[in-house]
């Protein structure tokens, strides 16, 4: 039989949709592809699936032609059709002729449109096993329990947290005493490889009604899986719960430093859809833990959804553009606005100043490789509020680009110098020393946590000891605790929590040296410190702060530097930016970005008041 051959679109708003004749079981599929402007497409469904390995290849008729597809496409496109009628489909796969990369730059650029335009997006998340199944029941189940008048949030509630006393009747209510099946088999939906795509976060944002398809059951609105990441997400003692029955074998992917990432890219992706007006950098920095064949396709496949997108160059979206090209473009559409520029510059905290493009440039594609961008999911800097604000009210960005667009000259202040910074403990949050707790048959080894421990608790006290450096503070644990803690938004959020965290930190502390070293007192020390209020917050805080190097100023400042800093680098803040930045001198008066900084001191402009007005400079980065 001929191969199908593509036609040209022939004008800027024309699109392909496929004409999915009706058949039934393993019968050959049949489609016609047809072109038609966008503004007047009949009504379609537009797909949405994760493309998965393109062998073995399945052969279709398309247009009374042989054409070739990847088998999950193949398999989406047999479960949606109709036994009785044909129905109109767009696949991404099919409807753009990814040979011709025009024509796929121009069809990159309308998805959000064509996905918007779409009657229904159907979400196939492939053939069903039964866990799968039975998690689209328990999940019917669920949103029962969550919508019924019985289980309204009661005004004692604050902040929108879900208490552990409603948590609790609401999980009984829906699932009884099959409360870990029903977990088991949630997990085994996230675990899906849909929730890894990039692409999917435009598709489901842009949907005006998504459904999940599992094989052939009744497929599931969208919105009661986002029912239950909310009620997970707004609960701690259900977060906690739930995660305790992730599978061993996914609880950690390779590179990843975040336990159960699928049940972290849900929460993500019902995030996203369910609030407007996020900036495109706020939506890069957010969602690097998510995957894609292109490594351009982290910025392409968000400009459609950011609410900024018309400050950008419409060119952006070039696949003829080498990927380096791409993130400087990025980069210097970034320069003229203060929020993006501190969400751009999140994006280089964790990589060597050799894997970037520029020191104050990026390499999203070096970034992603390392593993490094998984962390970003989980850093409180990466807000697109103002929560800190290091320059104080008076000044503004001001900042060029030179040299051919290679320096950036920004306007600012040299404050201070690194004197001494605590061990690179960015190793305590990866996923290889979790891995390393367990046996061989992946369960916790007492031995190993305890030599974990120890190593943490020697960072912890290698830190109070750079806190407790003459000329500081007299109490260096106090100092330390309080620069632990120091973050506007966990102050904003659980300020209650907050207090207890920072009452028991002294207790806590006892604890875990005796984890650390006592071996007849390991369980009692595990139970004991697990037992207190604050254990899980001061566990999360940890594990976001082992990401940074604890350091000391020749000030006399403490706080949280970039993992790649060094003793030498000066403290600098930029005009109407809001956080501090090491930088590192270089060649001819230039100097190297290193990354941003927490602190505390130098957060809300305090710096300023002992500083005369028109004391900046411009400084250069290179």
């Amino acid at each position: 039989m001929t191969q199908y051959r593509y036609v040209p679109l022939s004008g800027a708003r024309q699109i392909r949709l496929l004409n999915l004749y009706a058949g039934a079981g393993p019968a050959e599929l049949s489609v016609d592809l047809m072109h038609t402007s966008l503004d007047k497409a009949p009504c379609f469904t537009a797909l949405s699936y994760p493309w998965g390995d393109p062998q073995p290849r399945k052969a279709i008729r398309c247009s009374g032609l042989r054409a070739e597809i990847g088998p999950s496409l193949h398999s989406a496109l047999q479960h949606l059709r109709m036994p009785d009628h044909e129905i109109f489909v767009w696949a991404d796969a099919l409807c753009i002729n990814q040979e011709d990369i025009p024509e796929r730059t121009q069809q990159v650029r309308m998805m959000g449109d064509i996905y918007a335009a779409a009657s229904t997006t159907a979400i196939w998340l492939g053939e069903g096993s039964d866990e799968v199944k039975m998690a689209l029941g328990w999940l019917r189940r669920f949103d029962t329990v969550r919508v019924s008048p019985e289980f309204e949030p009661p005004a004692s509630e604050d902040f929108g947290f879900i208490s552990r006393d409603r948590a609790e009747k609401m999980l009984r209510a829906a699932f009884g005493k099959h409360r870990g099946a029903a977990f088991e088999c949630i997990w085994a939906l996230l675990d899906r490889p849909w929730f890894t795509r990039k692409w999917v976060i435009q598709e489901l944002v842009k949907s005006r009604r998504p459904l999940l398809f599992v094989g052939r059951v009744t497929p599931l609105p969208w919105a009661m899986l986002a029912g239950w990441m909310d009620f997970v997400e707004l609960c701690p003692a259900a977060k906690e719960l739930f995660t305790r029955y992730c599978p061993r074998s996914h609880a950690l992917e390779p590179g990843t430093k975040i336990l159960g990432m699928n049940m972290r890219r849900a929460t993500l992706l019902t995030k996203i859809s369910a609030t407007g007006n996020q900036i495109l950098l706020f939506l890069v920095a957010r969602t690097l833990a998510f995957r894609c064949g292109d490594p351009r396709d982290h910025i392409f496949t968000l400009v459609g959804i950011a609410s900024d997108a018309a400050r950008f160059n419409l060119n952006l979206i070039d696949y003829k553009s080498p990927p380096q090209d791409v993130w400087r473009q990025l980069a210097y559409d970034c320069v003229s606005d203060s929020m993006s520029l501190k969400l751009l510059w999140s994006l280089v905290l964790f990589t060597p100043l050799e894997r970037r493009v520029h020191s104050w440039v990026p390499n999203l594609e070096s970034l992603v490789a390392a593993g490094d961008g998984n962390i970003l999911a989980s850093q409180f800097t990466v807000q697109q509020v103002r929560d800190y604000n290091a320059s104080g009210d008076c000044s503004v960005l001001q900042a060029h680009l030179d040299h051919g667009r290679k320096t950036l000259s920004i306007r600012g202040r040299i404050l201070d110098r690194l004197q001494l910074l605590a061990s690179d403990s960015r190793r305590f949050g990866s996923s290889d020393i979790i891995k390393a707790t367990m046996d061989r048959n992946g369960h916790p080894s007492g031995e190993s946590i305890q030599r974990m421990m120890r190593h943490r608790y020697q960072w912890l006290e290698e830190c109070i000891t750079i806190a407790n450096t003459p000329g500081g503070s007299a109490n260096g644990e106090e100092a330390f605790r309080d620069a632990l803690f120091y973050d506007s938004l966990i102050l904003k959020e659980v300020p209650l929590d907050l207090g207890v965290a920072r009452s028991e930190f002294s207790t806590q502390m006892r604890f875990y040296k005796a984890w650390a070293y006592a071996a007849d007192w390991l369980a009692a020390a595990a139970l004991a410190s697990m037992a207190l209020e604050s254990s899980l917050l001061l566990e999360n805080l940890i594990t976001e702060r082992v990401q940074r190097r604890f350091g000391r100023t020749e000030k006399g400042r403490i706080g949280w530097l970039p993992p790649v800093a060094e003793e030498g680098d000066f403290i600098c803040i930029f005009d109407g930016m809001e956080l501090p930045y090491a930088i590192r001198p270089a060649a001819d008066g230039r100097y190297l970005l290193v990354g941003e900084c927490i602190i505390p001191g130098l957060m809300m402009g305090e710096a300023f008041l002992e500083l005369p007005s028109g004391d900046s400079e411009m400084i250069v980065l290179e």
